[in-house]
């Protein structure tokens, strides 16, 4: 009995706190807001709404398989519903709390499928670095097929004395942390 009114407590607050904002919201809203609010919820292309849920759904699900396969090699087989969970979970984290949504799909494996934090937060990270290694191959590619435009608006926008100072403090950066790193290792 205990059990099943905590359960009943962990969905009903949530549910309650938003209907009590959402209400609150609305009640500071003057009455030409509510006209304009009215008007573009019946001007709407709801087609278009709903293709664009369906794809995150679909990107969400995605992403819920590639991490069943980062965490295969490491002896875990975690059901697929669980993994979408606890990524549609670190998404609504990530609202509330910028970058905390990597922890709580840990959080969430490690309670529902018994798979260590440590595993499962590993695979994120390396999800992560990929990430980034591959938003880096982007950028490059990006910048040396529009090199030319990207040249002609900086020299537009930036006096060429200042983008001189900036070249050399750049490259002075680089060299500084080139030779700290080399010697911290």
């Amino acid at each position: 009995m205990k059990n099943t009114f905590i359960k009943i407590l962990k969905i009903a607050i949530p549910l309650g706190l938003g209907a009590f904002l959402i209400w609150y919201i609305y009640n500071k809203f003057t009455p030409l807001q509510l006209k304009e609010l009215t008007g573009y919820i019946k001007n709407a292309n709801y087609w278009i709404i709903a293709a664009s849920v369906g794809l995150s759904l679909l990107s969400h699900v995605s992403r819920a398989h590639r991490w069943s396969f980062m965490l295969e090699p490491l002896g875990y087989k975690p059901k697929l519903a669980n993994n979408f969970m606890a990524v549609s979970v670190a998404y609504l984290m990530n609202v509330f709390i910028p970058k905390s949504g990597e922890v709580s799909r840990g959080i969430v494996l490690d309670k529902y499928e018994k798979i260590p934090f440590s595993a499962g937060f590993g695979t994120i990270i390396s999800e992560r670095v990929v990430d980034l290694i591959l938003l880096l191959v982007f950028i490059f590619v990006a910048l040396a097929l529009k090199f030319d435009i990207l040249y002609s608006y900086v020299l537009d926008k930036i006096p060429p004395s200042i983008l001189n100072t900036i070249v050399i403090a750049v490259v002075g950066l680089g060299i500084f942390l080139f030779l700290f790193l080399s010697l911290e290792f």
